[in-house]
């Protein structure tokens, strides 16, 4: 199986002195869904961001398909909590924003089939104001797939929305993967999003953050939240968790890491 995402040793500590990461090694193959759980400040964003380029580290290194991760790359894309669509675009045109460089009209064929997929074709030059939440979220979607990126992040895509819009959209989200099964990493506080969701479950220890638990979710999709099986792995990965939180050798820091 074919690698799509490699972390290797790493860390990030910022200018005030905070450790936000303190060593991460991790190796994702091609087309797993891996998710990302913690308590507060153990720097699931911060890993996001480091993937995505969008931050340095201070040590160690990310490598997509091979090639090291030195700034934004066009193979890794990213969706996060709020859709950030563009007000002054339609929606076709938020879909399509990074897009430019393509032929006009491939350009507009795959941002038809992109809404299509996600049940917007009518809303195509709507004006994101006029769409719901959940509406806005799809939009998001769309835009990031569109672009057909070797490794997907998503940053608690769904934590703003109500439970019903919620539950839907990561089914819909597992629909939408399976059109061209990109790599996706999904950090998220929700346990049984992670298992709805996810290949593997990886529970990270807080100051500085760094890998205390990797579950494989051995459920067939899709996946029954009311099963047995699903219970039990609840249990695990809420064990998991409550273990991360406890106590260990390594020093707390004395600034807290709540804003990541």
């Amino acid at each position: 199986m074919s690698v799509a995402l490699e972390i290797a040793g790493l860390a990030k500590t910022y200018p005030n002195g905070l450790r936000a990461l303190g060593g991460i090694d991790l190796t994702v193959p091609a087309g797993e869904i891996l998710a990302i759980v913690g308590g507060s400040g153990c720097g699931k964003s911060t890993l996001l961001r480091l993937i995505a380029g969008l931050e340095t580290p201070s040590a160690g290194g990310v490598r997509v398909g091979g090639d090291l991760v030195a700034g934004p790359h066009p193979a890794v894309g990213l969706v996060f909590q709020e859709p950030r669509l563009l007000p002054w675009l339609s929606v076709a045109d938020n879909v399509g924003f990074g897009l430019a460089s393509l032929p006009a009209g491939e350009r507009a064929t795959r941002v038809a089939l992109a809404l299509e997929r996600v049940g917007l074709s009518v809303y195509a030059q709507a004006w994101p104001r006029e769409l719901s939440g959940g509406q806005a979220q799809r939009a998001a979607l769309a835009r990031a797939l569109v672009t057909r990126p070797q490794v997907l992040l998503l940053d608690e895509p769904f934590s703003a929305l109500d439970a019903l819009t919620r539950t839907a959209l990561q089914d819909h989200l597992l629909e939408l993967w399976a059109f061209d099964r990109p790599t996706l990493v999904l950090v998220t506080h929700d346990i049984e999003e992670a298992l709805v969701l996810a290949d593997r479950v990886v529970t990270l220890r807080p100051r500085p953050g760094r890998v205390d638990d990797i579950q494989a979710v051995a459920m067939s999709r899709p996946r029954d939240r009311d099963a047995h099986n699903f219970e039990v792995h609840k249990r695990r990965l809420r064990a998991a968790l409550n273990q991360s939180l406890a106590p260990d050798t390594l020093a707390p820091d004395s600034l807290t890491a709540a804003a990541l």
